[in-house]
C-alpha cells in the first residue's frame, strides 16, 4: 500500500498542503489543535474517498473547501455543546421553578438545539410535531389538516420525540425535552 502510486500521490500531497490548510482551519477555529484535527480528519476522509476522487481537476480547491466545511460544523458543534454547557449551568443554579430572567436568559441557548434538532427530523414527521407541537393542533386536527389518520400522526409524534430525544441526547439534554418545548412554545 505504501508503495503505490495513489498512496504516493496521496502523501505528497499531504505535505505539501498540511501547514497551509491548518492555517486556514486556525482562521475559523482559532485553535491550533483543533485546526490540526480538522485536517487530518479531511485528509483521513480524502483517503477513504480516494478512488472516488481520482478526476477531480483542482483537488486543492477541493481540500480547502472540505477544510472550511469541517471548520464551520466544528464551530456550531462547539456552539451547541457552549450552549448545552450553559442551559446546564443554569439548570444547576436554577431553584424548583425558574424566574423569568433566568428563562429568559437561557431561552437562545435552548431555541438553539431545538430548532436544530427539529430541522433535523425526516420531513413528514417534522410537519406533524410542527402542527401538534408548535401550532398547538390536536392529533386529529393535524390527521384533517395533512390527510393523515390520527394513528399515523400519533406514530409521526412518537418518532419525531424519539428522534428529538435521541438528538438532544448529544447534548446532555435526554430529561430535559419537554422542559425545553414548554420554553419554546411558552406554554
Amino acid at each position: 500500500m505504501t508503495t503505490s502510486p495513489s498512496y504516493q500521490a496521496y502523501n505528497e500531497l499531504f505535505h505539501a498542503l498540511y501547514n497551509e490548510l491548518c492555517n486556514y482551519a486556525n482562521s475559523y477555529l482559532h485553535d491550533d489543535a483543533a485546526a490540526e484535527d480538522v485536517v487530518q480528519e479531511t485528509f483521513i476522509k480524502l483517503w477513504q474517498k480516494h478512488r472516488e476522487l481520482i478526476g477531480i481537476p483542482n483537488i486543492k480547491s477541493y481540500l480547502f473547501r472540505a477544510v472550511r466545511n469541517n471548520s464551520i460544523s466544528e464551530l456550531r458543534k462547539r456552539n451547541a455543546e457552549d450552549a448545552g454547557n450553559k442551559g446546564f449551568e443554569w439548570m444547576t443554579e436554577a431553584s424548583e421553578e425558574p424566574d423569568e430572567l433566568e428563562r429568559q436568559q437561557a431561552k437562545p441557548y435552548y431555541d438553539q438545539l431545538i430548532y436544530e434538532a427539529i430541522a433535523n427530523l425526516p420531513p413528514q414527521c417534522r410537519e406533524v410535531f410542527t402542527c401538534c407541537r408548535l401550532q398547538g393542533m390536536t392529533h386529529q386536527q393535524t390527521a384533517a389538516k395533512l390527510g393523515l389518520s390520527a394513528k399515523t400522526v400519533e406514530n409521526y409524534m412518537g418518532r419525531a420525540l424519539k428522534l428529538l430525544r435521541k438528538y438532544l441526547s448529544k447534548y446532555g439534554l435526554p430529561t430535559l425535552l419537554l422542559f425545553l418545548l414548554k420554553m419554546l412554545t411558552g406554554v
